[in-house]
């Protein structure tokens, strides 16, 4: 059993050093080279440093994080972590949640209660977060409406090149649809309404055929 630290911060501009001295302060012997560091944002998974500690953590590590926002910047990202994390069998402790730093010789199952508890709170807190985003938009566009500046939503724009590439791969089966997706930073509506006006565009058949033949296109 291991005990490793994680330390995130949004910029490089940002110090490290608040988080690390808490998680040394209650882990005093666990070494530098077991304390992951990232800079970057929580709004997303794509982090270097944490995708390599969810691959070696294993059941009975332990996880000290300075807060728990550190996993993630909203709630939906933090439940699916603290859900993962239980499911690999690994203790989350987050010094900013005083239940989570008690040890429980001998009832592992009261730890395994605490972690189904935040993960059933932060379900509710990412439902209520999503519930007041949608609140904050609508009467953002009612107001905007009584002024007669309201626009209606942008569409989404993509680069031409970077649509080229993601159509190609997967149209040639080496990317599924929802990696595409993530790549594009798109929802699997707005995908394929993309891909319908890319293939209007270069007159591509539904197979995936061009009628120009300066565009390759893989088989299906």
């Amino acid at each position: 059993m291991a005990t490793y630290g994680y330390v995130r911060v949004s910029t490089s501009e940002q110090h490290t050093d608040r988080q690390m001295t808490n998680i040394k302060k209650f882990r005093p012997h666990i070494d530098d080279d077991y304390i992951f560091i990232d800079h970057a944002s929580g709004r997303d998974f794509e982090r270097a440093h944490w995708a390599a500690l969810r691959r070696i953590m294993k059941k009975g590590d332990e996880l000290v994080v300075s807060e728990l926002d550190r996993l993630g910047r909203t709630k939906s990202l933090v439940k699916e972590e603290l859900d993962y994390l239980k499911k690999r069998g690994v203790k989350i402790r987050a010094l900013d949640v005083p239940t989570t730093l008690i040890d429980f010789e001998g009832q592992e199952w009261v730890l395994d209660l605490v972690s189904q508890i935040l993960i059933e709170t932060y379900t509710a807190l990412a439902e209520h977060e999503i519930s007041q985003k949608k609140e904050r938009q609508r009467q953002g566009i009612e107001e905007a409406r009584k002024k007669g500046v309201y626009k209606g939503r942008k569409p989404i724009q993509i680069d031409p090149s970077r649509m080229r590439d993601i159509y190609t791969r997967w149209r040639a089966g080496t990317l599924k649809a929802v990696e595409a997706q993530s790549l594009l930073g798109i929802k699997a509506n707005t995908f394929y309404r993309h891909v319908h006006a890319y293939e209007q565009q270069h007159k591509i058949g539904k197979h995936g055929t061009s009628e120009n033949p300066r565009i390759h296109i893989g088989a299906q």
